[in-house]
């Protein structure tokens, strides 16, 4: 025992910048460090991890302070309409949202088309055309020089900025190497090869389609003239040591989206980048997202729990069936495909599946497997995907919550994305469970329905839409509502139904007692938006056009309550 204390240390912090912008942490906390005596026995308690980093008391630590501390370039390398845009987009995307690295796309097409326009002809990228290559050289420069400020910036923990262009020969790699050494960054080539003659044209109908240089060109014009590009690569490109001198450095060879090399690679994040690019496909597919019917706590305004559904609920369930096996189970010519049907493990999701038919089919597998055996739509259950645990606020309404714990509900709206119930669940923490799911998707190249809950369907749609994760616990997933996701290199095409009437206002627990609409106004400003919504609410763009939809446009009244009105809601009060 010490008859004296010492003097108060300082706890220093750090601004941090993650996926959606800084965090600046207290300068400095005050600890007042006692005596040990019998009423103190813990003077100089340990703080939870990263204490003082966030406005939350109780913050997820991989995702304060990522893992890793490394400044990672990724340059792809392959010949046009391989498919590197799409790897190095997907790529980006994943790390910036499940990981929280601070990420970069440094795309030197992007470049070219500044300097040179959208529309540039086939014979402008001959070497042999001085005007041209002269005109490339100084978009790679610049380029280049954007990434070397992306790594100097101090405003990180980890970083990951992406390369993307040809660079198909040696001599264009090691000026890669040359421009990045002295700098402390790692770098990572990812090589994509294209052997297959119709993934080769399926590659190339998707730049006709998305690529902004060839907005507006005729499809057989275009494709005439993106072949005659190719060709000029063709005739100097050098795959990956192919001259036995880039065995030392780190990299992986896609080939055909289906074949994988993987040379001297080392380190979590760059791990991370290679189960993902080997779990990427390139193909475009649809994923159909749902929330479960009307459940009993719905009704009742609770939040959690494993309640049955409602008879509205088993309405939508047989709705929901009904669509599944005329829409997801078919193509646009109504021939019959293999689908998929994932659910959370809990009782009201089951229950919303199990309408939907399981018919036997015979589809063809690659030569030489032959043909076999599919269920379609067999019903697969993942605690993945159960709601968020609401802790001891499970099985309570939000008038219950505010009154038996004020300052939890005080944090709720200050933090929703990092905040965590008492020994319950946060948004951050459903992501590290969601993260084996969004693999599993990635690879998936059938329709697959999933059914689960609000809060579940918010982080998989913002992941897939590009949003920044801050933003996920505010979007809108309404109920009786199918929606469709249709991932591709540049956009996210998005479809929404509505299979059932919709109910009254709250009626699925989207407001809370003071929300807009609820009994006394609303302290919750709304988030911040993203680019494409931004441009919604700001003229130009309308709710109804955002949205590529399906038999009858939504408009913006029937996308249930907006995110601004939702400073609480998971999955209320199905949660």
């Amino acid at each position: 025992r010490t008859s004296r204390a010492p003097p108060p240390r300082p706890l220093t912090g750090r601004a941090l910048s993650g996926h959606g912008g800084t965090m600046a942490a207290p300068k400095s906390l005050e600890i007042d460090v006692c005596a040990v005596d019998d009423d103190n026995p813990n003077p100089t308690p340990h703080n939870v991890p990263a204490f003082g980093m966030t406005s939350c008391p109780n913050p997820v630590l991989f995702d304060t302070v990522p893992a890793s501390k490394d400044r990672i370039v990724v340059v792809t390398t392959g010949l046009p309409a391989r498919g590197k845009t799409h790897i190095a987009r997907r790529v980006k995307n994943y790390l910036a949202f499940f990981h929280g690295v601070a990420c970069e796309n440094v795309n030197v097409a992007d470049y070219r088309r500044e300097r040179c326009g959208k529309h540039v002809p086939a014979a402008f990228f001959d070497d042999d055309n001085t005007e041209g290559r002269e005109a490339l050289s100084k978009a790679r420069e610049a380029a280049m020089a954007d990434v070397i400020r992306f790594v100097q910036a101090e405003d990180a923990f980890s970083k990951v900025v992406f390369y993307d262009g040809t660079n198909s020969t040696v001599t264009r790699r090691r000026w890669i190497l040359e421009q990045l050494k002295g700098l402390g960054c790692k770098v990572l080539f990812i090589e994509s090869v294209c052997r297959d003659e119709e993934l080769l044209r399926a590659n190339i109908m998707a730049v006709h389609a998305h690529s902004p240089d060839y907005v507006g060109v005729p499809l057989e014009q275009a494709i005439k003239d993106y072949g005659e590009r190719i060709s000029h690569f063709e005739r100097f490109a050098q795959p990956l040591d192919s001259d036995g001198t880039e065995a030392h450095l780190s990299w992986i060879r896609v080939i055909d989206m289906r074949r994988y090399v993987v040379n001297n690679v080392h380190g979590y994040l760059q791990g991370r980048i290679v189960q993902l690019v080997m779990n990427l496909r390139s193909a475009r597919h649809r994923f159909y997202l749902s929330r479960h019917g009307q459940s009993e706590y719905n009704t009742l305004g609770k939040i959690g729990g494993d309640s049955e559904l409602t008879p509205e609920g088993r309405t939508y369930a047989r709705k929901l069936g009904e669509y599944a096996e005329k829409k997801i189970c078919r193509d646009e010519e109504g021939v019959e495909v293999p689908a998929r049907l994932w659910t959370s493990g809990l009782l009201r999701t089951r229950q919303t599946a199990e309408f939907i038919p399981h018919p036997k089919i015979t589809i063809q597998l690659p030569e030489p497997l032959g043909k076999t055996e599919w269920v379609q739509m067999r019903p697969r259950a993942w605690h993945n995907l159960d709601e968020i645990y609401a802790g001891v606020c499970d099985g309570m309404s939000y008038d219950e919550i505010k009154a038996k714990y004020p300052d939890e509900y005080e944090w709720r709206k200050k933090d929703k994305l990092a905040y965590r119930y008492p020994r319950g669940e946060s948004y951050l923490d459903v992501c590290h469970r969601l993260e084996p799911i969004i693999m599993e998707m990635e690879r998936c190249s059938e329709p697959l329905l999933i059914v689960a809950h609000q809060g579940i369907l918010r982080i998989v749609y913002a992941y897939f839409m590009g949003l920044p994760r801050e933003e996920a616990p505010y979007v809108s997933i309404p109920l009786n509502t199918v929606i469709t996701l249709q991932p591709g290199t540049y956009t996210c095409e998005e479809t929404r139904e509505l299979l059932h009437t919709k109910h009254e206002v709250n009626s699925d627990g989207q407001l809370e007692p003071d929300a807009p609409g609820a009994a006394g106004p609303s302290a919750k400003e709304p988030p911040p938006m993203s680019p494409l919504l931004r441009k919604a609410a700001g003229g130009g763009l309308s709710f109804e056009s955002y949205f590529v939809l399906g038999p009858r446009q939504l408009s913006s009244h029937d996308l249930d309550v907006p995110k601004s009105e939702q400073p609480w809601d998971d999955d209320p009060p199905s949660h």
